[in-house]
């Protein structure tokens, strides 16, 4: 596999598929952080399963599907393995289905439960919540919401007298008129409440309890109370997955939420359309090694099989908003403007009035120029900087802060676009770095040098390393001296 293709993978949850060179799977995995995943596989330090271990020959092409959260990454990866049936995959290809929380609410008395299977019937008369991979978390979270929120769980047969979970406090008795239809439906919104991610208030009073307990050294409830939090967190994870949901239709709502998310964007900022949106930055340490990234995205997708990179060419000295110009010169230029597949509609520069006025003149008037910063006002003490947004009048040249409602998307653009000139410049710099000192040795050629950096990885580790050990490598005493010598000062 080539390793800059995995540097532009996304530090996002998700799930990643393998082929094979004749295009057929071979295993499909979930992550976090997708790009931290995948490219622990070509490690020389894998630690996997063996048989996952012997497949990282076969790999030709990788496919990645983002998701807004593990569970979700989880539940897909469940789907597809289901479906696709790789060949290294050992689990999950059976037909195990998640749990889900069942909220009958057009019952007079509605109930909740936690099922694996739903009717349509019963579709129709209530809500799921879910799914969850991790059923003991739900069940949990379950008991924990029926202390909080007692609700009756009686068949109709048993319903003339109060039930074992009426003394224990679990159930209201709502048959037998110890609860009101109105204050039994309270503790019913409630739970929907929790379930449908409003939960902060509950989680900060345990929080707070939690903190309490461990400043009086009472660990194991601090202990206990710290899973509890944690169950809650995860069983009020937003969920976009819904239980009649394939792989397929996943993405495909998944796309489409995306793309109207775009198309929101374009009306916010009053565009006849938007198809494409670019973004820029530099990475540079006084001015060496200077680099310009072009990130993109196109109906509401990042493409990052649209990435370019630009390496600043004019200067060497630290000028940032010199070198945007230079790149908006060069991407613009009309000899390079063929090599890019659509002109952006939008073009978004990390940085703000100072860095806008300076590329106006270089970009086509019909674009809309934005700028984003770090705003210097905090949201409250100690929390994180605020992103501003600048709007660019092309017609005078004068930049002024707006508000931005679908920012999402260009948040993450910035990010991108930082990431992926500081990987290039960060490359380069280890380039110079590797080389510089070996070519100082007199007598030690080009053949060497590579073997010694593609054995030992780094000038730190030939620093470290004894006279034999060079020479195990070079088969060459007199030029393992010289190079023993030269960095241990004999």
């Amino acid at each position: 596999m080539n390793l800059n293709e995995l540097e532009l993978l996304p530090l996002k949850p998700g799930v990643y598929k393998f082929y094979d060179k004749n295009n057929k799977i071979l295993y499909v995995g979930k992550a976090l952080n997708l790009r931290n995943r995948v490219k622990s596989y070509f490690n020389d330090t894998l630690y996997d399963r063996p048989y996952v271990k012997r497949m990282i020959p076969f790999i030709s092409k990788i496919e990645v599907e983002e998701t807004n959260n593990e569970i979700e990454s989880l539940v897909l990866e469940s789907a597809l393995i289901k479906e696709l049936k790789p060949k290294y995959n050992s689990e999950l290809k059976d037909d195990k289905s998640y749990a889900w929380i069942y909220l009958s609410t057009k019952e007079k008395f509605p109930t909740v439960k936690i099922t694996r299977s739903i009717t349509n019937k019963e579709l129709q008369k209530g809500e799921l919540f879910g799914p969850y991979p991790n059923t003991h978390s739900a069940r949990r979270v379950f008991t924990y919401l029926r202390k909080l929120h007692p609700f009756c769980t009686c068949k109709e047969r048993t319903r003339s007298r109060e039930c074992m979970y009426y003394h224990l406090g679990l159930c209201p008795g709502p048959y037998q008129g110890h609860i009101s239809e109105r204050e039994y439906r309270k503790n019913i919104n409630e739970i929907r409440k929790f379930l449908q991610g409003r939960k902060r208030g509950q989680i900060a009073k345990l929080e707070v309890k939690m903190r309490q307990y461990s400043k009086k050294k009472l660990y194991e409830k601090a202990a206990e109370l710290r899973d509890k939090i944690n169950d809650l967190k995860y069983l009020g994870e937003k969920i976009d997955f819904e239980y009649t949901d394939t792989a397929e239709t996943y993405v495909k709502r998944r796309k489409k939420l995306l793309y109207e998310n775009f198309q929101d964007l374009k009306i916010e900022l009053g565009l006849k359309k938007l198809k494409r949106i670019e973004c820029y930055d530099i990475s540079n340490i006084q001015g060496k090694d200077a680099y310009g990234s072009m990130v993109v995205a196109q109906n509401g997708e990042i493409l990052r099989s649209q990435y370019r990179v630009f390496k600043i060419r004019e200067l060497d000295t630290p000028n940032d908003m010199h070198m945007l110009k230079e790149v908006m010169q060069r991407r613009f230029d009309s000899k390079h403007i063929k090599k890019y597949e659509l002109e952006p509609e939008i073009l978004l520069i990390d940085g703000g009035k100072a860095q806008l006025s300076v590329v106006n003149p270089h970009i086509p008037k019909e674009i809309c120029v934005l700028g984003i910063t770090k705003g210097r006002k905090y949201r409250k003490r100690g929390a994180k900087l605020l992103d501003e947004f600048w709007y660019l009048n092309r017609e005078n040249g004068e930049s002024m802060n707006i508000e931005i409602q679908n920012k999402g998307l260009l948040i993450d653009l910035r990010d991108e676009a930082h990431r992926f000139a500081i990987l290039h410049h960060r490359k380069a710099r280890a380039k110079t770095a590797k080389t510089s000192e070996l070519d100082e040795i007199v007598g030690v050629g080009e053949k060497s040098r590579n073997k010694l950096l593609k054995t030992f990885g780094s000038i730190e580790n030939i620093k470290k390393a004894s006279q034999e050990d060079i020479d195990s490598v070079l088969h060459n005493k007199k030029i393992s001296r010289l190079v023993f010598e030269y960095f241990n000062n004999v």
